[in-house]
């Protein structure tokens, strides 16, 4: 029985090997396409085969294909309101007396007013920092950051995808080549969306490798 368990252990090994080769840039005319894409920093929204960026939940083994955040033009609004209420209190005073309200309430009430802006915009960057989307050669993670206190972390391995669309609707998505990827499942969660992420269709073409991958293993391991 040990020979049989050492040929199957060997096998998976290989067949290991295979498959992070085949996601290599100079094996794979996708992943060697979308590498050329955007900054490789702490601020990416969409990295190739990232250094030093791992899920708690990975493998030792297990690599990270694609990393993924909401586009940075998502930003925009909130950090527009951000500067409209950085704005507010000198148009007040420009146009508003405050004679009448001592000096020192002055003082404090502009103090709270800009303290709850940064907490307000601190809180902004962080969900947006931590909402995270990670591809590896073995499953999908979804990182939602609900606040300080609270993350909820959703995986699912590549073979139980059964569906993948993705969807670019209106001028700015287009503009700026961002969109939504829908995976359907047939784990736990149903369906897992990768919201407002860079390149949706290249995202697609990527999990669709990964999952003939899956599918020529499988026939592979019958036919043996």
């Amino acid at each position: 029985m040990m020979p049989d368990l050492f040929v199957a252990n060997n096998h998976r090994k290989r067949k290991k090997k295979e498959k992070k080769d085949f996601l290599k840039p100079e094996n794979n005319e996708t992943i060697r396409e979308i590498k050329k894409r955007g900054p490789q920093n702490a601020l990416a929204t969409f990295a190739v085969h990232p250094k030093n960026i791992r899920a708690k939940i990975q493998d030792r083994d297990e690599e990270t294909i694609l990393f993924l955040r909401r586009h940075l033009i998502t930003n925009v609004g909130w950090m527009l309101l951000i500067l409209g209420l950085i704005l507010v209190p000198l148009f007040a005073f420009a146009f508003f007396s405050f004679a009448t309200i001592p000096l020192s309430f002055r003082i404090m009430g502009l103090i709270f007013w800009y303290l709850i802006t940064f907490a307000f915009a601190f809180e902004r960057f962080l969900t947006w920092f931590f909402n995270i989307y990670i591809v590896t050669d073995e499953r999908i993670i979804d990182i939602n950051f609900v606040n300080i206190l609270l993350k909820d972390v959703s995986e699912m391995k590549i073979d139980r995808i059964q569906d993948i669309s993705s969807k670019t609707e209106g001028f700015v998505r287009s503009f700026f080549r961002y969109g939504d990827v829908f995976i359907q499942t047939a784990a736990h969660v149903p369906e897992v969306c990768f919201e407002a992420v860079p390149y949706p269709s290249s995202v697609t073409a990527v999990l669709n490798d990964l999952i003939l991958q899956e599918e020529q293993e499988k026939l592979e391991g019958r036919v043996k």
